[in-house]
């Protein structure tokens, strides 16, 4: 499925604070009476981007239109990988309890922002 949407050029286009990256492929383990436990592929697995930016107050008001309003949480968007520089298809990966991002007070006017991104495959 093709996305509709980019990140907004009003928000920071890479992680001042830094990243992580978790990735891998779906596999499906037996484990067997004897002997190790099989294992096969199922397919590609998405990639967890754990993202931290440095935003304005004004940011922060724009992410929170852009994934509630224009996203709706749930609609894929292009997205700048911050390793690759590649533009990639992702989503917003809401946490357990369905926050979509969290937020920081930093100093008068700028907040720590987090969030994770899935990276489609």
């Amino acid at each position: 499925m093709a996305y509709s949407y980019t990140w907004p050029n009003s928000l920071p286009q890479s992680p001042q604070k830094g990243f992580t990256e978790s990735g891998g492929v779906l596999i499906a383990r037996t484990p067997m009476d004897a002997g190790p436990a099989k294992q096969r592929r199922k397919g590609k697995k998405p990639s967890t981007l754990s993202l931290t930016f440095i935003m304005t107050t004004q940011q922060v008001a724009d992410l929170k239109n852009f994934a509630e309003n224009t996203l709706s949480g749930t609609a894929r968007f292009g997205f700048t990988h911050p390793r690759t520089g590649t533009i990639e298809e992702v989503r917003i990966l809401p946490s357990n309890d369905g926050d979509l991002y969290s937020f920081s007070y930093i100093a008068p006017g700028f907040y720590n922002v987090s969030l994770q991104l899935e990276v489609l495959p």
